[in-house]
């Protein structure tokens, strides 16, 4: 189990933050102070946790809005342009996106739209020695498997681009610190970084 605060020094003018758990994206700008580590063009949050070995879970919910969550490499230049300063949309970060109608994983540039239904809690599990992350669902302490990233050894990853670009730029992520980063993509868009459900921890304790 993790412990997420977010960091008000990384947080774009657009996201109002509530405390060091909350997160929701406004109109007015917020005045907030100067800083390198701010993102500049895209309505961006990030941890100020790092994680760099071990295994990791965490949950967060969505309350309202378009929401991506996933990871970033710790260093990532904050100023980068709108298209490529995206979660999931650089070789540095991963993600996973509602927007609105389905759950789409996104790296670098590539997507993977998910089959599956809304779920206001959403799990994330980071493991350093499989070099994987994966996101479930969570409802009533049970967990559904929305997507795992991961290296895949099967043909199938030759033909699938989202699959294929995994295949051969993921596991240099985790030759990076890593920092738990929220993207809220749309005007009033609303996340809260959740109690964790005590079960859910213990199922991922005997996997």
């Amino acid at each position: 189990a993790f412990i997420i605060d977010l960091d008000s020094d990384t947080a774009d003018k657009f996201i109002q933050l509530f405390g060091t758990k909350g997160a929701k994206r406004v109109l007015c700008p917020i005045p907030y102070p100067e800083s390198p580590t701010r993102f500049i063009n895209c309505e961006q949050v990030l941890g100020v946790n790092l994680m760099n070995r071990g295994n990791y879970y965490w949950e967060v919910e969505l309350i309202d809005g378009w929401v991506s969550i996933g990871v970033i490499a710790e260093g990532f230049d904050p100023r980068e342009a709108y298209n490529h300063g995206r979660l999931g949309r650089n070789d540095w970060s991963c993600c996973l996106q509602w927007n609105g109608q389905n759950y789409v994983a996104w790296f670098g540039g590539f997507e993977s739209t998910i089959q599956q239904p809304f779920f206001h809690t959403i799990g994330v599990f980071l493991e350093y020695s499989e070099k994987a992350l994966t996101f479930y669902g969570v409802k009533d302490s049970k967990m559904t498997c929305l997507q795992q990233l991961k290296v895949s050894a099967s043909a199938k990853g030759n033909r699938d681009p989202f699959q294929n670009k995994i295949n051969r730029q993921f596991t240099s992520l985790f030759s990076c610190r890593l920092k738990p980063a929220f993207f809220l993509e749309s005007v009033d868009a609303h996340l809260q970084i959740g109690p964790l459900k005590k079960d859910c921890v213990s199922v991922l304790k005997r996997r």
